[in-house]
């Protein structure tokens, strides 16, 4: 906000001497200067004040003002903290306190590594990577554990590509990268598999309380407030506008889908950081495919590829 400009005074003829300027506090040397209070505590002393006052005139307010002044004594130090701050401190934080300190450097895979290439090999020294009893995030639908299995052997494995090794998943690395970012994951219940596993690899860094799921529809959206982050499947299972957009309501024997139409799920994943498409199974359920709009039935293959593709 700009600061509004003073204004000289105006111009005389006569020989009085001009009145004198608005009185000013002399400048505080640096020896003597003190800290000026900030708003907030000049504020929360003039309310102690009152709510003194008002002792003798109602047991309530006595009782109310007990406990404002007991919150005021052990939190008072937090009170002036958050009064010193500005809002750029929240929406601009300094990466330096974020910074994870003794963190092992990490090593990527080469560019020249096929990932798609390798073996799952048994691994009961690093992993599991979370454990499903502790993640409430997980719904039944993948849940093992939820359905019957009564070992917990399956959550030892993992994938060791054939000519490198992939890093440890490291949730602190993770969420610092994604500070105030979106990640999201568009498709079926593929890739919403992929989201519900990576909430659960990244929730039990985060503060009780400062997380969430929050389902509206199509969205499935995960909040890390302390990373100001979210972690978001959207569903949309051709990617393209269907008759099995509604997510609780979409086992249809003939799907249909408007191939020339992706506005309405488009505008959904507008602005965000990273986004995970998956499509494909939803596409191969039949043999033939309707599209809107057109009288003919597509081979499920030519429509993929003349859609997607």
């Amino acid at each position: 906000m700009s600061k509004p400009q003073q204004q000289s005074p105006p111009s005389t003829t006569t020989t009085s001497p001009p009145p004198p300027p608005p009185s000013t506090p002399p400048p505080a040397s640096s020896s003597s200067a003190k800290p000026t209070r900030p708003l907030a505590l000049d504020t929360l002393a003039s309310s102690s004040r009152s709510l003194l006052s008002a002792l003798r005139r109602s047991p309530v307010t006595t009782l109310v003002a007990a406990f404002f002044l007991l919150a005021l004594f052990m939190y008072g130090e937090d009170v002036r903290t958050l009064a010193e701050l500005s809002i750029d401190d929240y929406l601009y934080p300094d990466a330096d306190f974020y910074n994870v300190s003794g963190l092992p450097p990490l090593i990527l895979p080469p560019p020249t590594c096929d990932l798609s290439r390798g073996r799952w090999v048994f691994d009961n020294t690093s992993l599991p990577a979370y454990r499903e009893k502790e993640c409430t995030f997980l719904t039944k639908q993948v849940s093992c554990l939820a359905n019957g299995r009564p070992d917990h052997l399956w959550q030892y494995w993992r994938w060791q590509p054939n000519n490198c090794s992939l890093p440890t998943f490291d949730a602190r690395r993770f969420m610092e990268k994604m500070r105030g970012k979106r990640m999201m994951f568009v498709g079926d219940s593929l890739n919403r598999n992929q989201w519900e596993s990576l909430v659960c690899l990244v929730q039990p860094i985060l503060s009780k309380g400062r997380k969430k799921i929050v389902k509206r529809g199509s969205f499935n959206i995960f909040y890390a407030k302390e990373y100001r982050a979210t972690l978001e499947f959207y569903w949309a299972p051709f990617l393209v506008e269907s008759n099995s957009d509604n997510p609780n309501f979409h086992h249809i024997d003939q799907r249909i889908i408007s191939p020339e139409r992706i506005e309405s799920h488009a505008n959904n994943w507008k602005d965000v950081d990273y986004l995970i498409f998956n499509t494909y199974i939803w596409w191969m359920n039949n043999e033939d495919i309707k599209v809107r709009s057109v009288p003919t039935n597509f081979d499920v293959t030519t429509s993929f590829n003349q859609f997607l593709v």
